[in-house]
């Protein structure tokens, strides 16, 4: 694969790897320096949801995180074995009590109690 580099080939040597080229390190298509944070890209990753946020809208942003109601959701004890706990990643036995979300997903109450107690949102369904 050849692709301009600095008005040279970039193409790759048998024995090269993607991230070197004669001792330089080659940028990934569509990747960032290593060097660059959010912060210097004008933005920030939010405490509450961790979505990048640019910095003229933080404030706004934040103050929509913390006040957003978290999801309610039903409880029920199971009658029957129910696969993994996406959040503790243990089984979700018969007799344990579970918290069933909107989105039909389930979890250990426990687990999606300590979960809403930093975000706002289903752990598998982030963008609900």
């Amino acid at each position: 694969m050849s692709i301009p580099h600095g008005g040279r080939s970039s193409r790759l040597d048998q024995g090269e790897t993607d991230g070197e080229r004669g001792g330089e390190h080659q940028m990934m298509i569509g990747s960032l320096p290593l060097h660059l944070s959010p912060h210097l890209l004008g933005g920030f990753l939010c405490p509450v949801c961790s979505k990048f946020v640019a910095s003229d809208v933080m404030e706004i942003h934040l103050i929509m995180c913390l006040t957003k109601s978290r999801l309610r959701y039903n409880e029920d004890v199971l009658v029957k074995d129910s696969g993994e706990c996406a959040i503790c990643l243990d089984e979700m036995e018969q007799g344990h009590t579970i918290s069933r979300l909107p989105c039909l997903c389930i979890y250990h109450k426990g687990c999606i109690d300590e979960w809403f107690e930093v975000n706002r949102s289903c752990p598998e369904h982030p963008l609900d």
